[in-house]
């Protein structure tokens, strides 16, 4: 696996930043778009809600994501590179590598 950049390049345009992820981040973009309509915070506090044992809505599986902290770390840097680039990822219907 390559290394996890800090922060996301806004230079970078959303087909590239799309091009470098890994799968679990992948899909994590991908059920962001699905199941929380684009709600990065929507997903963050659904992680939270698992991770504490309350009610959660959805459990996700995200390959090469080491538990919440990981997970959140990357809603974080995805939400800040779309807020930075003032557009969305590109849509996500399929995922072919795990």
């Amino acid at each position: 696996m390559s290394a996890r950049p800090l922060q996301l390049d806004p230079a970078l345009s959303p087909d590239e930043v799309v091009e470098l992820l890994e799968p679990g981040p992948l899909r994590l973009v991908a059920a962001v778009q699905t199941l929380y309509q684009g709600g990065w915070e929507d997903c963050a506090e659904d992680v939270r809600r698992r991770a504490a044992g309350r009610p959660y809505l959805h459990r996700l599986d995200l390959p090469g994501l080491r538990g919440p902290d990981e997970t959140l770390s990357w809603l974080r840097r995805l939400g800040a590179y779309e807020s930075a680039r003032g557009e969305r990822l590109p849509a996500i219907t399929a995922i072919t590598s795990v």
